[in-house]
């Protein structure tokens, strides 16, 4: 089976991978606004497909986001049509979050551009390299499916 295959297998916990680089490596710079936005946005949407319509305090307890941050940046999700409020039938002062259609297709969108980005990298190096690096992937998703319920909140991506 080629690198790109292998890899897509383990697409769906590149983002938790990729997040957990991410906490590494910005300990070192810290990435663009634009970047790290997209990064928070995909987790949020990720969290409500996951695990369904949530309140804002659950997501910013669930990611680990502060509860300001958060609000301000679900508006603009919800102006743009990634994320639906919605009373909570038990309590007409509960909103809840879900994600909508056009989230679920952002999702992909942020996973495919991640692969490519991926596999633009990959390219660059060395068959032997290449098979490494992949083989190590494949090794942290088992321990992160293994971890499933934690993996969220644990990696600060």
């Amino acid at each position: 089976m080629n690198y790109m295959a292998r890899l897509s297998r383990v697409s769906s916990h590149i983002m938790t991978l990729t997040g957990f680089f991410h906490g590494i490596f910005r300990m070192a710079r810290p990435l663009p606004t634009e970047i790290r936005t997209n990064v928070v946005r995909h987790r949020i949407l990720k969290c409500l497909e996951r695990r369904g319509p949530h309140h804002l305090t659950e997501v910013s307890a669930t990611l680990g986001v502060k509860k300001n941050t958060l609000s301000e940046l679900l508006d603009r999700m919800a102006r743009d049509g990634l994320v639906a409020r919605e009373l909570s039938p038990d309590d007409r002062r509960v909103v809840r979050l879900r994600i909508t259609p056009a989230g679920k297709s952002a999702i992909q969108e942020f996973e495919n551009s991640m692969m490519d980005n991926i596999g633009q990298f990959l390219k660059g190096l060395d068959a032997e390299d290449r098979l490494d690096l992949v083989a190590a992937m494949e090794s942290l998703t088992r321990i992160l499916e293994r971890h499933e319920k934690t993996s969220i909140r644990q990696f600060p991506f």
